[in-house]
């Protein structure tokens, strides 16, 4: 039997096998759990979808009250819901020496750019890293990124104005040289903080905590098969599913709480009707009584 440990992760229940395999649990709807898989690449710890389940399941209040038992998920610093992960160039990518983060340091002092499907990526002469996108009619999207888990992460970006034609910026992106410094890039993605379960937009912060030498990350041993079809959720949809399994719940418990009451109803007019027939047969048997003694 595989031996596992639990961990608690907001209202996830973390839960991690001997052999690396993890999954997690949530509560959804009335008496019924949600669950999926689960790995950790770098500091990110991913959240696939999942499926529900109603085998075995506990109130939502029971649930939580067992959850707050495990101990807290501290193998990750962040943690994503949804995202979409793609393969870059399997050809430059199985050639390319650069793993796990390690960038060699730039011979010149100049900026490199490199080509990413319909993205360029920019490597500044001092480490950090830029994307550029053609958004639009004559509009340009650029933002920054940043690489984790032999994957490179391309952050919220801001659109602007320029006079380049999409014709002359998809020629000149086709120029460059493959992106081959990560097998992976991620383009949409939410992200959480494990410490306080909130989402994470500010760059600056995921940078500086990742430089920490002292920031220990257990990956599991087995490894993961990254998908590329799973399809984003929006942080809108993330939380309309929460608010909905909220009411789902409440109708449920409101809906035995009225049934409960129905019945004490019920059973409280039985039993007065029960009396009122026993009084009236009393009381027509006294006066058969007293009718027979007169005719006598």
């Amino acid at each position: 039997m595989i031996k596992s440990e639990y961990y608690r992760l907001g209202e996830y229940k973390i839960i991690e096998g001997e052999d690396g395999y993890m999954w997690w649990e949530t509560h959804s709807g009335f008496c019924s759990v949600k669950m999926g898989r689960c790995f950790v690449r770098g500091s990110i710890l991913f959240i696939e979808p999942g499926h529900t389940s109603e085998e075995n399941g506990f109130l939502k209040g029971e649930f939580l009250d067992r959850l707050k038992r495990l101990p807290k998920w501290e193998k990750t610093k962040y943690y994503i819901t949804s995202f979409r992960i793609f393969k870059c160039n399997p050809d430059h990518a199985e050639k390319s020496p650069f793993v796990d983060n390690k960038f060699p340091q730039p011979t010149t002092q100049e900026d490199v750019s490199y080509r990413l499907g319909k993205f360029e990526i920019f490597e500044k002469s001092d480490g950090s890293l830029l994307w550029k996108s053609y958004s639009g009619r004559s509009a340009i999207k650029t933002g920054r990124a940043f690489v984790d888990g032999n994957i490179l992460f391309l952050g919220r970006g801001e659109s602007e104005k320029t006079v380049i034609i999409k014709k002359d910026f998809l020629g000149r992106l086709s120029l460059l040289p493959a992106w081959g410094k990560t097998h992976y890039f991620c383009e949409q993605y939410t992200r959480y903080s494990c410490e306080t379960n909130t989402i994470c937009y500010d760059l600056d912060e995921f940078l500086l905590s990742n430089k920490s030498g002292s920031d220990a990350v257990v990956i599991g041993k087995r490894s993961t098969r990254m998908e590329s079809d799973i399809k984003p959720k929006t942080v809108g949809v993330i939380f309309t599913q929460n608010s909905l399994k909220t009411f789902l719940s409440f109708c449920s418990i409101s809906f035995f709480i009225i049934l409960k009451v129905l019945f004490l109803f019920i059973r409280t007019v039985f039993n007065v009707l029960k009396l009122f027939i026993s009084v009236c047969a009393l009381g027509l048997e006294r006066l058969l009584k007293w009718g027979l003694k007169t005719i006598k």
